[in-house]
């Protein structure tokens, strides 16, 4: 059984054998209060390679997902693949999307070591951050990999963009910006 804790200033969540816990199906729920792309993701954004980019990078997508993850979880290397696929072919048909990854991994060393290892193209919001937290808790991740999907305004449009994904491919996408209104 794998247990690992994720923690940080203003959160540390226990998981007990989350990796491949298989995503609840639950109805999209936000807080009553609506939040910025900034308020969800902080400022900065990293890419692989360990630099940074301005919260502006994501700001004009249509569609965002959240991709909860880390190396250690063998469930996470199965799905990766699968997202990272999607992702190529979103992107290469000119679809407005991001991902930004956030980790569970023990470090941000680990966690850039997977991102680079995994071909990720995506973003990552900062290793143990206030923000990785407070995603974990407003999207109540208890098991990975998980995604998370939202629109351009940071409503959210499911929380089993997993399943979408695994099923549909990049087709998902279209499913998303339905539901979005776009």
């Amino acid at each position: 059984m794998v247990s690992r804790v994720f923690c940080n200033v203003t959160l540390c969540v226990l998981l007990v054998s989350a990796c491949g816990q298989e995503d609840q199906v639950l109805a999209p729920v936000d807080p009553p209060t609506t939040v910025s792309l900034s308020e969800l993701f902080g400022n900065q954004l990293l890419r692989a390679d360990g630099s940074t980019v301005g919260i502006d990078a994501i700001q004009n997508k249509a569609i965002i997902a959240i991709y909860f993850g880390a190396g250690w979880c063998s469930h996470c290397a199965d799905f990766t693949p699968i997202l990272v696929s999607a992702y190529d072919s979103i992107q290469a048909a000119g679809k407005s999307f991001e991902v930004v990854h956030v980790s569970f991994d023990d470090s941000s060393a680990d966690m850039l070591a997977y991102m680079i290892d995994s071909a990720m193209p995506w973003l990552a919001a900062p290793h143990g951050g206030s923000a990785a937290g407070a995603l974990v808790q407003r999207y109540g991740v208890q098991g990975i990999p998980m995604l998370v999907v939202i629109d351009g305004d940071a409503n959210t449009l499911t929380l089993n963009g997993r399943g979408d994904i695994v099923t549909n491919g990049a087709a998902a996408y279209d499913g998303w910006l339905a539901l979005s209104g776009g």
